[in-house]
């Protein structure tokens, strides 16, 4: 009997479960839409996407800048090291 009692008190449980999860769908396919209405806006602006390319290929560059002084930085570090008469190989 135990067993059976066990069933009913889940039973609240799963719908209050299932009417969470109806919630959460309702939200998602909200944000679906919201998501929509923005891409066909950014689609529409041809300024907006220049300006998104621009924005682009500076990351890229200044990425591209950034790594170079990285590795000029190693190699002064590994000068150093060898002036220094450190183990340059750890």
């Amino acid at each position: 009997m135990a067993f059976s009692d066990a069933k009913t008190s889940d039973r609240p449980n799963m719908e209050e479960s299932i009417a969470e999860l109806e919630e959460i769908l309702l939200g998602l396919k909200q944000n679906l839409g919201c998501l929509h209405q923005k891409i066909e806006l950014l689609e529409s602006k041809p300024e907006l996407q220049s300006s998104l390319e621009n924005l682009k290929r500076d990351a890229e560059l200044r990425a591209s800048s950034l790594e170079a002084e990285v590795e000029r930085l190693r190699e002064d570090l590994t000068s150093i090291r060898e002036l220094l008469g450190l183990n340059v190989d750890k």
